[in-house]
């Protein structure tokens, strides 16, 4: 092909593309200037985004109930919820139900805390004991608590003392772990900065160890959280007299659907709490860290 030729057919193809581009431009601008705006309209301040999305999952429930008419043996509004929480409570029912659940959770997860986390510890800093027990923690840990909450509920008797171990099982593996690998992920080379200082063993513990392994340290808590409010839940199934558990078990047998979902409900307010307390723990000690590593260099 002459230079000519490659002229004629690169002008030609600049023409036809040149020609075509003006037309869909408008119509591309258009849809992003639209998608822009509606991005602007949805935007809100931050720390509303949880509190706004939790009222527009209400919304469409009741919406949902409302326009599709499902059966009140199955679903029930957020307003039937409400309703029946406000009788529940001027009985008195759900406040001793409440009270149980949350005094089994408490005394549980603060054993488990504690245990956990020094648990994790010790297997953080001693490599062989890690090694001897690593295949253990990582058995017990996928073993369901829910198929071992029977046997201990069974050996330790109906009453307060199963359920707080059934806590406490469920919420230990999680501490634990976390701890561990928060622990041995911190930086070989900090550990030899240590030496060179001449620091103690427990010096080293407390001003490296320890905080470096509080993220995942507030990440194990998140995650035991969870496990411990299912596994108290589970325990409360097998012979209880009280508890939010209890209250779903006998709600259903009576077909009260409106007081399942009750419990349901503070169940997942109680979990939404916990977890925003340990946000903010997350940031507090994120924003300490970053101080510290800022007044160091």
């Amino acid at each position: 092909m002459t230079t000519g030729a490659r002229k004629l057919v690169g002008s030609d193809t600049f023409d036809s593309f040149g020609s075509e581009s003006p037309q869909e431009a408008p119509s591309s601008g258009s849809g992003t200037k639209v998608a822009l705006a509606a991005v602007r309209w949805l935007a809100v301040p931050r720390r509303w985004r949880a509190a706004v999305s939790v009222a527009v999952g209400i919304g469409l429930w009741q919406l949902f109930v409302t326009v599709m008419h499902p059966s009140s043996l199955v679903v029930v509004g957020p307003w039937t919820v409400l309703q029946d929480g406000r009788a529940l409570a001027a009985d008195g029912l759900l406040w001793t139900d409440l009270r149980v659940s949350m005094e089994e959770f408490g005394l549980g997860f603060a054993i488990a805390l504690v245990i956990g986390i020094a648990a994790g510890a010790r297997l953080g800093t001693g490599k062989r004991l890690s090694e001897f027990l690593n295949p253990w923690v990582t058995i017990l840990y996928t073993v369901p608590v829910i198929a071992l909450a029977p046997l201990l509920i069974l050996s330790l008797g109906i009453g307060m003392k199963a359920k707080v171990v059934v806590v406490v099982v469920a919420s230990f593996f999680p501490l634990a772990m976390n701890t561990r690998t928060g622990i041995q992920s911190v930086d070989p080379g900090l550990h030899e900065v240590c030496r060179a200082f001449r620091a103690t063993k427990a010096e080293t513990f407390r001003y490296l160890l320890l905080p470096g392994a509080v993220p995942s340290v507030l990440t194990g808590v998140r995650l035991a959280l969870g496990r411990g409010l299912i596994s108290l839940v589970f325990a409360d199934l097998f012979g209880a007299t009280a508890g939010l558990g209890y209250l779903i078990l006998s709600s259903e047998q009576n077909v009260e659907t409106g007081n399942v979902y009750v419990a349901i409900v503070l169940l997942a307010l109680i979990g939404l709490s916990l977890s925003w307390v340990v946000g903010l723990l997350e940031r507090h000690f994120s924003t300490y860290r970053a101080g510290q590593a800022g007044s160091s260099a």
